[in-house]
């Protein structure tokens, strides 16, 4: 078994890898650290030419590259910074060819709905979302999302709970917010 700490060698792993460390490194409250995995991230969705089945590693590893970007701007008090990271996390996974199962287990908008909430800008937090269960009905994440934003706005929120308890049912997994 390979250890964690072990940098795979192909692109596209690699990149994955150092989303991963970095987001770690965040976590754990270093800054400098997520920051030169974002670096390593963002390096090899430019020289990279591999492919991920139909997508091609500058994608898929631009997407993680700015979402770690935006959380690393979130994490210094940057909001206005983190939420145009995270819009440019969308306009690549919205860049992406429909594929299934989708090359990413989890959506940049997610990331984006939480900044955004995070502004003061509910409404466009709602918009976000929504746009999100356009393309992903049911999604326990989004739905989450829209409705912390609905009530920010004081907007009625129960259908939105409603279809969130049934769609969460089975779930052992306590969602507080729409992102990881």
């Amino acid at each position: 078994m390979r250890e964690l700490t072990t940098r795979p060698a192909a692109p596209i792993p690699a990149g994955v890898w150092e989303f991963a460390q970095g987001y770690a490194e965040l976590r754990k409250g270093d800054r400098e650290a997520a920051a030169r995995h974002r670096d390593g991230a963002q390096n090899l969705a430019v020289s990279s030419t591999e492919m991920f089945r139909i997508h091609p590693a500058k994608k898929l590893l631009g997407i993680l590259a700015a979402i770690l970007d935006g959380e690393i701007a979130r994490d210094a008090g940057n909001l206005s910074s983190a939420v145009t990271s995270f819009e440019a996390a969308v306009s690549i996974e919205d860049s992406l060819v429909w594929d299934e199962p989708e090359p990413l287990p989890f959506a940049a908008r997610h990331w984006l709905g939480a900044a955004l909430l995070e502004a003061g800008r509910p409404s466009d937090a709602a918009r976000v979302y929504r746009a999100d269960l356009k393309r992903h009905p049911h999604n326990g994440w989004s739905l989450v999302g829209l409705r912390q934003a609905l009530v920010a706005q004081g907007q009625p929120a129960r259908e939105v709970s409603e279809e969130f308890d049934r769609s969460w049912v089975r779930s052992d997994v306590w969602i507080q917010a729409s992102r990881f």
